[in-house]
């Protein structure tokens, strides 16, 4: 479900409650956030469902660099690159993407955010050593400022694990997350209707996670081409020094000229002037 069906039917479910409790209360207000997302927007199963044919993972695996290294090396074979920092960036591109989405969608749909950090989240990991999706245990309040200083939190926690067995700057690791927030934010702003909300909220929560971390973090960006809303993105997520791949559409690396026009084919494409 997509569009104002999907804003109608989330509307209204916001009015019926949920937030943050102690213990079970925690967990059934969490629950009931990310069963109200499929329920309302199904396109989202894939991300908060665990899919036949893959198991469930703790996030805090993420911070064994023992089993993180293993997944380092799993992307250096699936991308046939030799490089450490290459293999690690690409897997993180796809992993802080999966991490923040139970989180950031929820609270975009239900305006009730689910516990971003570690220890209360499950990924769902696929044969190839590559996360599809995630679920977490927990609420938290829906004050934008916790939201985002527990968001910071898990993300740091990540960044700092990832940059201790392989050759990544935090600086890059973060501003892959920071670009992987805003493309979430996108996603389910664009999927609920609410676009401008949802992307002006991508600042908000970086500019709490900032504060609380006490550190300076990239910002979230978007531009908006030919009428559709793309990320404006300040990471690189380094595939295009895989043997046979190219750089991204939306790579900060090409040409913005031409980087602009391809953005405008994408648009006209799916739905934009």
């Amino acid at each position: 479900m997509t569009g104002t069906n999907a804003a109608a039917d989330a509307a209204a479910g916001r009015r019926a409650g949920s937030g943050a409790g102690s213990g079970a209360s925690s967990a059934a207000a969490a629950e009931k956030a990310q069963t109200a997302v499929t329920d309302w927007c199904p396109e989202y199963r894939a991300q908060l469902v665990l899919p036949p044919g893959e198991r469930p993972v703790p996030a805090t695996a993420v911070l064994d660099p023992v089993w993180l290294a293993d997944r380092v090396t799993e992307s250096g074979r699936r991308y046939r690159t030799a490089d450490e920092r290459v293999a690690a960036v690409l897997w993180w591109y796809s992993a802080s993407t999966v991490l923040v989405t139970p989180a950031l969608v929820t609270y975009v749909v239900t305006r009730h955010a689910v516990d971003p950090r570690p220890e209360a989240t499950t990924m769902h990991m696929r044969p190839d050593g590559l996360p599809s999706g995630a679920r977490s245990a927990a609420a938290i309040s829906d004050d934008v400022s916790e939201v985002g200083s527990l968001l910071g939190v898990a993300l740091a926690s990540y960044i700092s694990a990832l940059a201790e067995v392989a050759p990544v700057r935090p600086r890059a690791a973060w501003a892959v997350a920071v670009d992987s927030v805003a493309g979430v934010l996108l996603r389910a702003g664009t999927t609920v209707a609410e676009t401008p909300h949802a992307t002006a909220l991508a600042g908000e929560l970086v500019a709490a996670a900032a504060e609380h971390l006490g550190e300076k973090l990239p910002l979230p960006r978007y531009v908006d081409v030919a009428g559709t809303r793309f990320v404006r993105r300040a990471s690189c997520c380094l595939i295009y020094r895989a043997p046979g791949q190219a750089m991204c559409t939306s790579c900060p690396g090409r040409r913005p000229e031409e980087r602009e026009a391809d953005l405008a084919r994408f648009a006209r494409r799916f739905g934009g002037r």
